[in-house]
């Protein structure tokens, strides 16, 4: 017993963790209550270096959810493997007669770009649903289905149809999961795709650069239940110690909660007090 359970407290940076080792996987459990201000959430990081995981909410960690936005790296590399688009520049018209303007949107971030043409990388960064929808039907249900069962995805389930099933529908992942995923990812180690596709859709993810580390990532988010929406933020950071991949979910009340970029800062926040980054 004592081989495939040990329980220990450490304490740094005013940071308590408690340390497990199961399934041979060394598990550090930290209490980020005061980071999620009441929300329902979780957080999991994996140190590639060292092949350890810290984690908050252990059980939240393994349940899953609509990975809604956060599917556009699956799709992203989906999309580029089976040639459905040639490359990150590939632009795809806005046609307005399918997606007419709203006028609601017109004047926020990111949502005016949505009624723009735009590229691969613009639709990612914009988080352009229309874009990825069209993307998936060109994929197309039988590619799409072999792909993502190639990735071992969540549940691996598209059946809700083809331009939807990752927005509240039915395909959904555990954080737990998501690392798992990004881990094969990063690493070139999912089936089936090659190196290009591998390193175009991570060139799409770079989200900010600083002189003390590159951060990759998605955010997604969707109103999956009457009264409560999710907010993710999933990626890696590569610092001069090494990489670390991270997911993060979090259960809030509408999507005011989620404005001005707070799954992003509160996942930088996070790795700040964890001192995987540093700055402010």
């Amino acid at each position: 017993m004592k081989d495939h359970f040990r329980m220990k407290t450490l304490v740094l940076w005013s940071v308590v963790f408690f340390t497990s080792r199961l399934s041979g996987q060394t598990v550090d459990t930290v209490d980020l209550k005061t980071c999620f201000g009441g929300h329902t959430g979780g957080f999991r990081v994996y140190n590639l270096k060292t092949d350890t995981y810290i984690q908050y909410n252990t059980e939240h960690c393994k349940i899953r959810f609509s990975p809604c936005s956060t599917f556009k790296i699956p799709n992203s590399l989906i999309g580029l493997e089976t040639g459905a688009i040639p490359d990150t520049g590939y632009i795809i018209k806005y046609d307005s007669l399918l997606h007419p303007r709203d006028k609601g949107l017109l004047s926020r971030e990111p949502f005016k770009h949505w009624f723009e043409d735009l590229s691969l990388a613009e639709a990612f960064h914009y988080s352009c649903v229309w874009y990825y929808q069209e993307l998936a039907r060109r994929v197309g249900q039988e590619r799409m289905k072999h792909y993502v069962d190639l990735m071992d995805y969540g549940n691996n389930d598209i059946s809700s149809g083809i331009d939807h099933f990752w927005l509240c529908s039915s395909i959904e992942i555990s954080l737990n999961e998501q690392i798992e995923f990004l881990k094969k990812f990063y690493l070139h180690k999912l089936h089936g795709f090659s190196d290009k596709s591998f390193e175009a859709v991570k060139s799409i993810m770079l989200y900010e650069v600083s002189s003390q580390y590159k951060l990759y990532g998605k955010t997604g988010g969707g109103d999956c239940w009457n009264d409560k929406v999710i907010g993710w933020y999933i990626g890696f950071v590569e610092t001069d110690s090494g990489t670390s991949i991270f997911a993060m979910n979090i259960i809030v009340n509408d999507f005011e909660d989620l404005k001005n970029n707070f799954r992003i800062e509160l996942t930088k926040k996070i790795l700040r007090d964890l001192k995987i980054i540093s700055g402010t």
